[in-house]
């Protein structure tokens, strides 16, 4: 049974399968380079051994050509130190840079697309799983749905985010090879690949909604479940066919997402009233996020998860105090009746306007507080904040991501909220809060 079980284990794991996925769908190897490399050390290989036998000199020398391309290909990419929302310029760039060392570097790993509906089919279901989604959810739905809601994911999420990023980087499994895998995403490249954090926010994030929903709202469990079996689904096989995880790294992620929801969920309202009640839980939130991030695993290497659990601590603990704060000044009341409440339509004319006018603001208050942060820390230490290197380390890398993202996630619950009310566009609060 175990040595079944092992060897199913290791089928998952195998990065073959990723590789004919990806190849399925319609991503395959730009240039012949690798497969003339193996053809020229098979001819080898069979005029010295005509029982075509492999030995480990053939297998050594196979891995280390294999291993000097795939080094020169990585010269030549750039190392993205920044968000999601800054990576398309990013990719450009790269797009440029690549273009320019073509003659540079005779042979690269690359990769050509025959079916471009596939392709951002799965970009976009990737792009759920990423910084650029959670920024434009949590807004949404606080600022047009149903706040009580929202603040409770926060909590999940911060959770199993925390866990699962640190999980990753204690195991240290490396993401599938390159040969046979081609990976078409940048930015995660360096991050270690088990379990997948991108299913585990594709499967905690949906079905939180879900169950959180159900206890308030009159609607359809079954189809609500559905939905976000087909997102956390969508989301996985998109990481798939990027060529950053294994079947093995999703399935774990996935799993392992509704694990710890699951240890979790029965403690989540009485923290959230611990939130909404204690007066300093904003000043407890604050150092808690700081704790965490110190108690992070050191990084064998340099990755962006250290910044992107950074990112998650800094927004999740700046909506819970927000909370606390509209709570404290009496902005908040408690319905007159208790759930379960029928889901009235919003009018979708002031959520457009609303969510115009948020996103405004908070993009003007990510660029203002981490331009202002990363100068104070990098005049501090005496660095060069213009270097990109200096937001590696983490004297500064912490306090430029927490700092910047707690003010976000502050400003998205209370500073938002306060000044749709001050213009008379705000949502109805009356039982959507507490």
């Amino acid at each position: 049974m175990w040595n079944y079980l092992r060897s199913f284990v290791t089928w998952l794991h195998e990065p073959r399968h990723v590789a004919r996925f990806q190849q399925y769908f319609g991503v395959l190897p730009k240039s012949n380079s690798i497969s003339t490399i193996y053809n020229e050390i098979n001819l080898n290989k069979n005029k010295n051994n005509n029982n075509n036998l492999i030995n480990n000199d053939d297998d050594d020398e196979k891995k280390i050509l294999i291993d000097d391309i795939y080094d020169q290909d990585l010269q030549g990419k750039i190392n993205y130190d920044s968000n999601v929302l800054d990576e398309c310029i990013e990719e450009i760039k790269h797009s440029i840079n690549q273009n320019e060392n073509k003659e540079k570097i005779p042979l690269q790993l690359d990769y050509k697309i025959t079916s471009w509906f596939w392709y951002y089919f799965f970009q976009f279901g990737a792009a759920l799983g990423n910084e650029i989604f959670y920024i434009l959810f949590f807004p949404t739905w606080i600022w047009n749905v149903d706040g009580a809601v929202a603040r409770k994911i926060s909590i999940l999420w911060a959770f199993f985010m925390y866990i699962g990023q640190a999980t990753k980087d204690i195991l240290a499994i490396p993401r599938p090879p390159t040969p046979p895998v081609l990976k078409l995403e940048k930015r995660y490249i360096e991050e270690y690949g088990f379990p997948s954090t991108h299913a585990m926010f594709a499967a905690g994030i949906p079905f939180s909604l879900v169950l959180l929903s159900i206890q308030r709202y009159d609607f359809n469990m079954w189809l609500g479940l559905s939905v976000a079996a087909i997102v956390c689904v969508w989301v996985c096989l998109s990481r798939i066919y990027l060529g950053m995880h294994t079947f093995l790294d999703i399935i774990a992620g996935t799993l392992y997402a509704l694990l710890l929801i699951y240890i979790m969920f029965p403690y989540v309202d009485a923290i959230d009233s611990f939130q909404l009640n204690y007066s300093c839980a904003p000043i407890l939130n604050f150092c808690i996020g700081i704790l965490l991030i110190k108690c992070y695993p050191s990084l064998k290497q340099w990755s962006t998860a250290r910044s992107d659990t950074t990112v998650i601590l800094g927004s999740a603990f700046g909506l819970c105090s927000a909370t606390t704060a509209m709570h404290q000044i009496g902005l908040l009341e408690k319905p007159l009746t208790p759930p379960i409440y029928s889901i009235i339509a919003p009018n979708l004319g002031l959520c457009v306007v609303r969510t115009i006018l948020g996103m405004i603001f908070i993009y003007a208050t990510r660029q203002v507080v981490k331009t202002i942060v990363l100068r104070i820390t990098c005049s501090l230490y005496g660095l060069d904040w213009k270097n990109p290197e200096s937001k590696r380390l983490a004297k500064v890398e912490m306090p430029y991501y927490y700092l910047t993202y707690f003010a976000i996630g502050f400003n998205i619950s209370f500073t938002c909220p306060l000044f749709f009310r001050a213009l008379g566009i705000n949502r109805d609060y009356s039982y959507t809060e507490l």
